[in-house]
């Protein structure tokens, strides 16, 4: 065996580790960017507009990747969801509920922060392909949310 491949290689690998690191160390960043708690401005679901009384009362709180959503246009209850994301000017979210409607389920979103106090956020049914657009269409199934820190 010639040991002349053997620097270079080790070289590649230690690079594909750094660039590993660096994802975990940009998703960390992005899940930084949610902690605390976030009210919903607006929002859509099949190209329809969520009622104004379930937007008034609709709250995200952030914990990590603990999520605890209360959405009166989803379920009654609060849902409890994990979420992995995956940072970028279009970052990707996977969320897994582990109550309310689809827990146990994984459904995909597409995000975007709009600053540092409002992000976009699409989410595709459970068992979907992740949306490719920050919008919604009639009988898409895909869910638009609008969110804002709240301060204090």
């Amino acid at each position: 065996m010639r040991t002349g491949y053997l620097l270079p290689l080790l070289l590649l690998a230690a690079s594909g580790l750094a660039v590993a690191q660096g994802r975990s160390d940009d998703a960390a960043g992005e899940l930084k960017k949610r902690e605390g708690t976030w009210v919903l401005v607006s929002g859509k679901k099949d190209g329809q507009p969520i009622a104004a009384d379930s937007v008034g009362k609709s709250r995200i709180v952030w914990k990590g990747q603990d999520v605890v959503v209360e959405t009166p246009h989803q379920a009654k209850e609060p849902i409890k969801t994990s979420a992995t994301l995956a940072a970028g000017g279009r970052g990707t979210m996977d969320w897994s509920r582990a109550n309310g409607p689809d827990a146990g389920k994984t459904r995909l979103a597409i995000y975007q922060f709009r600053g540092p106090d409002e992000y976009v956020v699409v989410f595709a049914p459970a068992g979907k392909a992740r949306p490719q657009d920050f919008d919604t269409k009639a009988g898409s199934g895909h869910t638009l949310h609008v969110w804002k820190r709240t301060k204090g």
